[in-house]
């Protein structure tokens, strides 16, 4: 039996006015950041390894673990389109990374990742996020194997041909510098990019599979997917995305919804108060029973939560200085290495 023939690049379209005979690595970022161990952070050239960047710059992180939870950050529907994230009132906050893209926090911020100009140099597309001669495209896939790079691409820009999807949005993408320029520093063509949205919206009609199911739910809550991360990934008081940059403001946010919290409980005590001043709740022995259980809540209740807040701000605190004191013993070990082998004959 003959191999299945490996899944093609489906896009035709070309958008950038780049030059034929330019490498291939030329579209490329100039270094790139990944994690070779947790929390180890390593500076890479892209050039070197293609294979191994595009796995980095393709991966949904923690996102891929938690897709048949991703129903409570966000709907299945397409991205809603630029002009009408602005006309809410939502900050577009660059974000190079794919798995915030299409992120929005509560605060009013939606995370976009640009649109790289290596997804759209076709040349560059066929050659590196096709899968080799004799790829079933198995789970769990080969280590050969590109079609979740690929899936994650086509619907990366699949969101982006929803995203963009008037010319209103096509300008205020480029404002915002979401889509690459060509090559003299001019926007790509506007006809073009119609062409290219019109191509992927027939690619999802004809096959659905063909993008990743992340981006069937386009926009996800930030908060909504911190809950999940919480509840399935270990330990729970690390959120997928920190919402605050220093313990004040940790403080800060968890106090106003205990305030919150705290007022409902008064509110609700005062009432109790007042209905057992009543002579027919006086000898009724459920409301009794509920007014005795709500109390030692209220007053169980602000001291737990403040003590899991006071928790998990102790749990990033010894996570921090665990990365500090690593860092510091790396140095000082390579320092000294260095000063051993420059004093050597």
């Amino acid at each position: 039996m003959a191999p299945p023939h490996p899944p093609l690049w489906p896009l035709e379209t070309k958008v950038s006015g780049s030059r034929q005979e330019k490498s291939t690595t030329d579209d490329l970022p100039a270094i790139y950041r990944y994690y070779e161990a947790p929390r180890k952070r390593i500076v890479g050239n892209p050039a070197d390894d293609i294979p191994a960047f595009l796995r980095r710059e393709l991966s949904l992180g923690g996102l891929a673990d938690m897709l048949k939870h991703l129903w409570l950050a966000g709907a299945e529907r397409p991205a809603t389109p630029l002009h009408f994230h602005a006309a809410m009132g939502r900050e577009i906050a660059i974000a190079d990374r794919m798995d915030l893209h299409l992120l929005w926090a509560d605060k009013g911020r939606l995370f976009v990742k640009p649109v790289p100009r290596f997804l759209l140099d076709l040349a560059f597309c066929r050659s590196n996020l096709q899968c080799p001669d004799g790829c079933a495209c198995c789970n769990p896939p080969a280590d050969t194997c590109r079609g979740i790079a690929r899936k994650v691409a086509l619907g990366f820009l699949y969101t982006y041909a929803c995203l963009v999807s008037s010319e209103s949005d096509f300008h205020l993408a480029n404002e915002k510098r979401l889509l690459p320029r060509n090559e003299d520093g001019t926007p790509i063509n506007w006809a073009d990019w119609k062409t290219l949205a019109r191509e992927l919206l027939r690619m999802h009609e004809r096959d659905p599979d063909v993008v990743h199911p992340r981006f069937l739910r386009a926009e996800l809550r930030l908060s909504r997917v911190n809950i999940i991360h919480r509840f399935t990934r270990l330990p729970p008081f690390r959120p997928y995305l920190r919402g605050w940059h220093n313990y004040s403001s940790l403080f800060r946010d968890n106090i106003a919804w205990m305030t919150a919290a705290t007022i409902f409980v008064a509110l609700v005590l005062t009432a109790m108060q007042v209905g057992l001043a009543t002579e027919r709740l006086q000898r009724n022995a459920t409301f009794q029973q509920a007014s005795y259980g709500f109390t030692v809540f209220a007053i169980l209740g602000p001291i737990c939560a403040f003590g899991l807040v006071a928790l998990g701000a102790l749990f990033n605190l010894a996570n921090d200085l665990t990365l500090l004191i690593r860092g510091q013993r790396n140095r000082t070990g390579t320092r000294s290495r260095g000063e051993v082998s420059q004093s050597a004959p």
